[in-house]
């Protein structure tokens, strides 16, 4: 029985009547060699199915192309679009991303320190906030860390962050140019850091207009949840015609809660503004007035700000606010066309 295995980089400078080191400068971007010997190596790596392992030679060097994407709820519409996008921004531009997914805290400071020993170019962290030790040692090995959407403390990394306030008040504006008046908003209990601060923002302002907001607990983020509150809270609902959701997800549980299990009329009876612009959104069961963050912008802004921190390893950290949409459509209400 013949032995399958990878060949090496012995095979192929054997096969290619060369030295072993000629194999590696041949696969080593920007070493001289010349095009003689390259033609022979690269033919004979062909002929035995030779692939150089870029993660050894990262390890080696003091350059790599590696970049760690922690995320977590990619069952979400929402990160799996953010993720989708983060690793397309950063093949663009040459980096390859890794990525690595933690559901608990518990589990993000083995995961981020191991990651450290690849000699990684960046780490992108779109789950919950990296813990201060491994803050730490990423500024100890000068690799650059950004957060999206992330807690501030303890303060280190680059943050790409939704501006709350901002989020609030497009929310608000789309509920009240709608003729809302008496608004609720959805609190989920799983308090991520954006979510519940677009919450507490979206209190305040409708407050500060001398009108009543009623703060609304919901299990999660989820659909489920959403339709849920619906039910819990009905009796609340009824004396309201403004909703903000806070999340796409919620919103479209909420919708289907208010107008299948009460019979209200949407957006007769109550108007609803969901956050994101999911896809789901704009499917005509929902027609969803909400609140666009795009995944494809931020993304972009965080390779770019990545970016600046490997020229830059000194400079003052760096805060971004991607910019906000408001979208209209059928739950607040069709614009009148001018």
């Amino acid at each position: 029985m013949t032995e399958h295995r990878r060949p090496t980089s012995h095979d192929v400078a054997r096969l290619a009547g060369v030295s072993r080191s000629a194999v590696s400068r041949c696969f080593t971007p920007g070493a001289s060699i010349a095009d003689e010997t390259r033609d022979k190596i690269m033919a004979a790596a062909a002929q035995l199915g030779y692939r150089a392992n870029a993660l050894a030679r990262n390890l080696k060097s003091q350059q790599s192309q590696l970049v760690a994407i922690l995320a977590s709820r990619l069952d979400t519409p929402f990160r799996a679009r953010q993720v989708k996008y983060l690793s397309r921004a950063l093949i663009a531009e040459g980096f390859r991303p890794l990525l690595l997914t933690a559901e608990r805290s518990d589990d993000l400071e083995p995961l981020l320190s191991s990651m450290l020993d690849y000699n990684l170019a960046g780490m992108i962290v779109t789950s919950d906030t990296p813990p201060a030790a491994v803050i730490e040692e990423c500024k100890r090995l000068r690799v650059p860390l950004v957060l999206i959407n992330r807690n501030p403390e303890p303060n280190g990394g680059d943050r790409i962050e939704l501006d709350t306030v901002a989020a609030a008040k497009a929310a608000f504006d789309i509920l009240h140019d709608a003729g809302a008046r008496r608004f609720a908003v959805l609190q989920p209990e799983d308090r991520t850091y954006t979510v519940i601060g677009r919450v507490h923002a979206f209190d305040a302002l409708v407050r500060s207009k001398g009108m009543t907001c009623h703060l609304l607990p919901c299990e999660n983020q989820s659909y489920v949840a959403g339709r849920a509150a619906a039910q819990r809270h009905a009796d609340t609902l009824r004396d309201c015609d403004g909703l903000f959701a806070t999340t796409d997800l919620l919103a479209c549980g909420a919708l289907d809660g208010l107008r299948l299990d009460f019979g209200l009329q949407v957006p007769r009876d109550m108007r609803v503004v969901g956050f994101d612009d999911i896809e789901q959104a704009s499917w005509a069961a929902y027609d969803l007035s909400t609140v666009r963050q795009d995944p494809e912008r931020q993304a972009g802004i965080a390779v770019e700000v990545m970016q600046f921190r490997l020229q830059m390893p000194d400079a003052p950290t760096l805060l971004k606010h991607p910019p906000l949409e408001p979208i209209l459509r059928g739950t607040t209400g069709k614009p009148e066309l001018t």
